[in-house]
């Protein structure tokens, strides 16, 4: 097979082929990544409404906010997301977990 190590002195990534061996990938960093990642988890923004606007309406404070989750992940890792791991005796191995969802929050806090 192309690009398989074929012996001393080569440097090719892919382990080689044994026929008949169902261990080929045994002690093997071919799929051993860089996990390392900088990710936006939480960021919210808001507003307090002024006083003498919240008065006319009998209200003592309003504010109006958004708020987003898991918003930006930046890094080269391959997979779906570099802190999702399976667990158990499997921590740190990725078997393709689906990634953190996106979630965003509109909301207001009043208090009468």
């Amino acid at each position: 097979m192309l690009n398989r190590w074929t012996g001393e002195g080569t440097s090719n990534r892919i382990p080689r082929f044994m026929v008949g061996d169902n261990i080929n990938w045994q002690s093997s960093d071919l799929y051993v990544y860089d996990g390392s990642y900088l990710r936006l988890k939480n960021i919210q923004l808001g507003y307090t409404l002024p006083a003498f606007l919240t008065k006319k309406a009998f209200i003592s404070s309003l504010r109006i906010y958004v708020a987003a989750e898991n918003l930006f992940t930046f890094t080269k890792y391959h997979g779906f997301d570099p802190e999702i791991s399976s667990g158990g005796t499997s921590l740190g191995i990725d078997y393709g977990v689906y990634p953190q969802g996106k979630v965003w929050t509109v909301g207001a806090n009043l208090t009468f």
